[in-house]
């Protein structure tokens, strides 16, 4: 008796502990079935992914920034780390749309052929990794796949057999003006000066009646201001000029600020192309919040966002 007792109590707990569990799935289901609504409802927003430059810091990524729309997103550059950041968020690689290069130094390529095998891996599957990039593109997508030859066969064909398109790349060397369109998203390309590394782009993304313009490296030009006209969210480089003299040589200091943007500068453009909100990234250095934000500040009198990694920034 007693042990048929112990028996159906045993039994009576398990169902207990079962039903727990199915609660508990429903639950963590209707959470994220909820996250997700969330980000679908939140319209066109600005996600951070690496606010660094090229020398590593393990605060900052490399350069890495998307568009979400919730229903999918874009990347433009994709600096080392990304990957990694991008698993602290709730993007989906199912959902990513497409890459976006704004030119081929490093700090803004390095993270490339992580994005593009492990995007592949967790959620691309059959769809080819949509890569737009300026003139040099082409050859580095080529290397790409060579360099990734031997994994896209064994995870093709031996092991867990993904389906062969995602490893693949549909690429598209970019000139000035509408690079992408499919009536949702218009995405433009537009000519930077970074001068001597020709050609450099920025990207113009409207949206859902928003406009997000992301600079790419640059000296104030009038064909940033041109294309940020009116923007909800610009999103610019920006330097200390200071750190650049204490650093580093005069000669060498002096070629950097030549083609790169100071805080005060950004705030000047951002106030010229009259935008609601300015963001900060590529910070150099990446550790001095306050002084980016008060120079941008002299002319810009609108929100200044200094940029974090994993900061995301709504296009009210």
């Amino acid at each position: 008796m007693v042990p048929d007792r112990l028996r159906r109590a045993h039994n009576v707990d398990g169902r207990r502990q079962a039903a727990g569990g199915r609660r508990g799935i429903r639950v963590i289901v209707l959470v994220c079935c909820l996250l997700s609504a969330v980000r679908c409802l939140a319209g066109v927003a600005v996600v951070l992914i690496g606010t660094g430059f090229p020398r590593p810091d393990p605060s900052h990524a490399g350069a890495c920034t998307v568009v979400d729309l919730g229903h999918e997103w874009f990347v433009v550059d994709s600096g080392r780390g990304a990957t990694m950041r991008i698993a602290a968020t709730t993007l989906d690689y199912a959902k990513m749309r497409a890459v976006f290069l704004t030119h081929l130094h490093s700090d803004h390529t390095a993270g490339l052929p992580d994005l593009f095998d492990t995007s592949w891996q967790f959620g691309r599957q059959s769809r080819p990794l949509a890569l737009y990039g300026p003139r040099g593109t082409r050859k580095l997508a080529r290397a790409l796949l060579e360099f990734f030859a031997d994994d896209i066969h064994y995870r093709r064909d031996l092991l867990e057999k993904h389906p062969g398109a995602g490893a693949t790349i549909d690429l598209h060397e970019v000139s000035e003006g509408v690079v992408f369109d499919d009536g949702k998203v218009k995405v433009t390309a537009f000519a930077e000066d970074h001068k001597p590394v020709v050609p450099a782009f920025g990207y113009r993304f409207e949206s859902e009646g928003k406009v997000v313009v992301i600079s790419g490296d640059t000296r104030p030009n009038d064909n940033l201001l041109r294309h940020a006209k009116g923007a909800d969210v610009l999103v610019m480089e920006a330097y200390l000029p200071e750190y650049f003299d204490r650093i580093d040589s005069a000669e060498v200091a002096a070629r950097l600020k030549s083609y790169h943007t100071t805080a005060d500068e950004a705030g000047e453009i951002a106030a010229r192309a009259g935008v609601k909100t300015l963001v900060l990234t590529h910070l150099i250095p990446g550790n001095d919040n306050e002084t980016f934000r008060a120079r941008a500040a002299k002319a810009f009198k609108g929100r200044i966002v200094v940029g974090q990694d994993l900061l995301r920034i709504t296009a009210d």
